[in-house]
């Protein structure tokens, strides 16, 4: 019994022995941490020095040696690393050993070092990665890659290290071996393919005169020509080539690519749809037919029609750049389409652009009021699409002014959607309707709702209206000159421009010096802009811009600007002023986004 006693006495006090040695070992850890931070080397020293010897631990021994060398204390730094080679027999401790004899200025006994770790280096992935980093923590660059390069042929080439290697390239701007680097990865493993993307996306970022980018592609199109079975680099070309947004050459890639493999045309409708949404529309255009001739019995078949629609659409009437005779043809590939389909609920929208064509552009406002009649009793219409109906039969009806229908179709939409963001742009033509007709208080109601709208584009047309109405309550409770400024605005609306600019010049003559000013130059700017005279839209804008720079309205037509010159008078350099305008002083307006987007893409940069 006594012999149990002693034995339990024992351990309780080798237990309470080890408590106190960790407890220690924690606090003087610690305590080291700290006086390494605040680079009292000669304190941390003694700390590390006791740490080390009491665990071995491979964590003390380099904070141990990192305090030695900042001391320069050399001699100590290389007898303490001589002492753990000579036990552990580790090739990478010759790192260490090869950089205390580099930082005292040994250089030709630190390249031997380091040579000789590479030497005894074992053909272990595990070892071969610990010593390039041991290398790359010193920055030893040249080192790290023959340890890679050497590791590649110790493993037989089974593990080729391309990535790593290719990230020691890019921080040493080798572009050729980084480039060479990932297509040697490619070649062995073409599932890495998005890998290669992210990293040359980092690379080729910076790039302002595209030696990079050029370099890139006469590599990959050698790449092509010397393995034509290989379809990982004519991808790579074609994504290169997106991303420079030089959206014809990836075109040709692209149908290439689809005809050699006879493929369904898939990438090649991908391309398209990448190509509409950067308003690239003979592009897009081009890709839809390719795929459209394929036949109706092609998957893409139907979609490629539909986006080819929505392209001439938009290529029409965005920049309002279009002929009565543009207009009349697109109008007949409208019908033929919808034909041809069936006018069934798969083809509302198709429908509905033509209503919309018919309204505003063509100004065969009942065809265009007759078709939506149609959409609403399509079979199987989905209920987004029946709402969206509604709403643009609203603003058909408001267009030759039948207001009180307008309101009820209004008010249907948003109550068939109710949280979704065609209930909420129903709500706010409703309040805008209100705002035309002189109902200030219930429009403001209504405005105040949508101000929190998750749109940016709603809630931004909300608080303006918004503000519009509170700003002018001030300084005329009667609302006089917002009536009529209301009034024109609907008349602009109606595409009555002249009897809208004599209600603007009313209140100019009746009203001077109004809180509207910066209000009536933007829509004389609107009105300029319907009637194609951009010359004259530029300067109207600008006056709003620079006599009104702090108002609401002056990001907007700085913006405007920067859209009239890029596409109506084609003038880049110009556009790309506007642009930076909005970034650099206007950073939190709506259109910042896409003003980052344009100017980068007039600048010639890589898409992020």
């Amino acid at each position: 019994m006594m012999r149990y006693r002693k034995s339990f006495t024992i351990l309780v006090l080798m237990l309470f022995l080890c408590n106190a040695v960790t407890a220690q070992t924690n606090t003087d850890e610690q305590l080291a941490a700290q006086y390494f931070k605040n680079a009292e080397y000669d304190k941390a020293e003694v700390l590390y020095e006791k740490l080390y010897k009491r665990t071995n631990d491979e964590f003390y021994y380099h904070y141990y040696i990192d305090c030695l060398l900042k001391l320069s204390n050399f001699e100590d730094a290389e007898k303490v690393v001589q002492k753990r080679l000579s036990k552990e027999k580790d090739p990478v401790l010759l790192v260490q050993l090869g950089y205390v004899y580099k930082i005292q200025g040994s250089e030709k006994k630190s390249v031997e070092a380091f040579n000789s770790a590479i030497q005894q280096l074992p053909p272990v992935q595990s070892q071969i990665e610990r010593m390039a980093d041991a290398f790359l923590e010193k920055n030893e660059m040249d080192f790290a890659v023959t340890t890679y390069e050497k590791g590649r042929k110790l493993l037989g080439g089974n593990v080729g290290f391309h990535f790593e290697l290719a990230e020691i390239h890019a921080s040493r701007n080798k572009i050729d071996l980084l480039f060479n680097e990932l297509l040697a990865a490619l070649q062995t493993n073409p599932e890495q393919i998005n890998e290669v993307k992210t990293l040359l996306s980092d690379v080729l970022a910076d790039d302002p005169e595209e030696r990079k980018s050029v370099f890139l592609e006469e590599n990959l199109v050698e790449q092509i020509q010397r393995y034509p079975d290989n379809l990982i680099f004519p991808e790579l070309l074609i994504w290169h080539l997106e991303q420079r947004k030089e959206f014809a050459s990836a075109l040709i890639q692209t149908k290439a690519l689809d005809r050699r493999n006879k493929e369904d045309g898939a990438r090649v409708y991908h391309l398209g749809t990448i190509c509409k949404s950067n308003k690239a529309y003979s592009e897009a255009q081009d890709a839809f037919d390719y795929v459209i001739k394929k036949g109706k019995d092609n998957y893409f078949y139907f979609s490629a029609k539909k986006e080819l629609l929505n392209v001439l659409y938009l290529k029409a009437t965005e920049n309002q750049s279009y002929t009565t005779i543009e207009l009349a043809e697109l109008e007949q590939t409208f019908l033929a389409t919808i034909e041809e389909f069936g006018r069934i609920g798969n083809v509302a929208e198709m429908m509905m652009n033509l209503a919309e064509l018919y309204t505003f552009y063509i100004h065969d406002t009942q065809k265009g009021i007759d078709l939506l009649n149609e959409v609403a009793e399509l079979p199987g219409i989905q209920i987004e699409y029946l709402a969206q109906s509604k709403v643009q039969l609203a603003d058909a009806l408001l267009f030759v002014g039948d207001v009180w229908e307008a309101t009820l179709l209004y008010s249907q939409a948003e109550k068939m959607i109710k949280t979704g963001d065609t209930g909420r742009m129903a709500k706010l033509k409703n309040a805008k309707l209100a705002y035309y007709t002189g109902e200030f208080d219930w429009a403001q109601a209504q405005l105040n709702v949508l101000k929190a709208a998750t749109s940016d584009l709603i809630s931004n047309d909300a608080l303006y209206l918004a503000m519009l109405i509170s700003d002018n309550s001030f300084m005329d409770s009667t609302f006089a000159a917002l009536r009529i400024f209301a009034r024109a605005d609907l008349l602009i609306y109606q595409n009555k421009l002249d009897s809208a600019m004599m209600g603007l010049d009313s209140i100019e003559v009746f009203h001077p010096n109004h809180s509207l000013q910066d209000d009536i130059l933007f829509k004389e700017a609107e009105i300029a802009v319907k009637r194609k005279e951009y010359q004259k839209a530029v300067e109207l804008f600008h006056r709003v811009w620079k006599e009104h720079g702090s108002d609401i309205l002056a990001d907007d037509a700085v913006y405007r600007l920067a859209k009239l010159t890029e596409n109506n008078l084609n003038e880049p350099d110009k556009a790309m002023e506007y642009y930076q305008e909005l970034l650099l002083n206007y950073s939190g307006s709506l259109f910042t986004v896409e003003a980052r987007k344009r100017y980068r893409a007039l600048r010639g940069d890589l898409l992020n």
